[in-house]
């Protein structure tokens, strides 16, 4: 478990730094609560927050509109001589979401690009799936856009043995959080001072309440669910995290979903409950964007 994954190494730094039960500070009467509201947690919780945007897709009765930041039904393809499909099978690509620049400003977005958009290739047999980068191939687009007229193209029907289902109509509640880094993103040393200052059970509970949000999420951190990976730019600079696509997105008032159908209202499941994470440098733009994934 992930549980055990961290306790493992916080034990191998321990033994690396010689710290032992001995070295740490008597704690015995403080409280949850007051271990919360020390000086040393509040400058590390400073020190690693980051704003996130959660998207919080939910499920639509309706359809919704081409001109609306939204997940599935018909995209907006102003900028599209065709339905778009797979470069490596030919097939018709799946809508998973778009968001508009109006609606998230803050968002990476080149030049004069007014939407981005996320498709995905939904044959489970395309060669070119289950790589590196992605279980099923995707394809991002960032156009300019007017919102004035859309081009309506008929979505040739895939005849595919194993594919994935579309994504239906979910509107979206942007939510903005504070985020904090996966554990293994986190710097050891705070960990292993935190437990010399006030013990294993409270390191243990600041883990537990602050790390990365598992949902399909603009900027934040990335919530890894196998060891951190972050591609170099070929300028050499570290990329940054741009988004992340979920399975883990359940709407409100489903706190621990049972069955693979209630982990999100999009459907979408990457392996085994995992994400899309995708990365880019600031510096060298919309070219340098790449993916990567993993799951449980």
């Amino acid at each position: 478990s992930r549980k055990h994954l961290k306790t493992t190494k916080m034990n191998f730094f321990k033994k690396i730094l010689g710290l032992n039960s001995s070295d740490r500070m008597k704690n015995e009467d403080i409280t949850s609560e007051e271990f919360f509201e020390t000086v040393y947690v509040k400058n590390l919780i400073e020190k690693y927050k980051r704003k996130t945007i959660l998207l919080k897709p939910h499920k639509s009765e309706n359809e919704l509109k081409w001109t609306e930041s939204k997940f599935g039904g018909y995209p907006n393809l102003e900028s599209f001589t065709e339905y778009p499909k797979c470069d490596s099978c030919n097939s018709s690509l799946n809508f998973v979401f778009q968001i508009y620049k109006k609606d998230f400003l803050e968002f990476y977005f080149p030049k004069d690009a007014t939407i981005f958009q996320l498709f995905r290739c939904p044959n489970n047999d395309c060669k070119d799936s289950y790589n590196e980068f992605y279980d099923h191939k995707m394809f991002h687009y960032f156009s300019k856009v007017k919102c004035e007229i859309n081009n309506e193209f008929i979505k040739e029907k895939n005849k595919l043995a194993s594919f994935e289902p579309e994504v239906p109509n979910c509107y979206l509640k942007p939510t903005e959080k504070f985020d904090f880094p996966n554990y293994d993103d986190f710097n050891d040393e705070d960990f292993v001072e935190m437990e010399k200052k006030f013990g294993e059970e409270f390191y243990e509970e600041f883990i537990d309440k602050y790390n990365a949000l598992p949902n399909t999420k603009l900027w934040g951190y990335p919530s890894f669910t196998q060891s951190p990976f972050y591609p170099e730019c070929n300028c050499g600079k570290t990329k940054d995290f741009l988004f992340q696509l979920s399975s883990e997105d359940t709407e409100d008032g489903i706190e621990s979903p049972l069955y693979p159908n209630n982990w999100s209202s999009h459907g979408i499941m990457i392996g085994d409950v995992g994400n899309i994470y995708y990365f880019v440098c600031k510096d060298c733009g919309e070219k340098s964007i790449e993916s990567y994934w993993d799951c449980f």
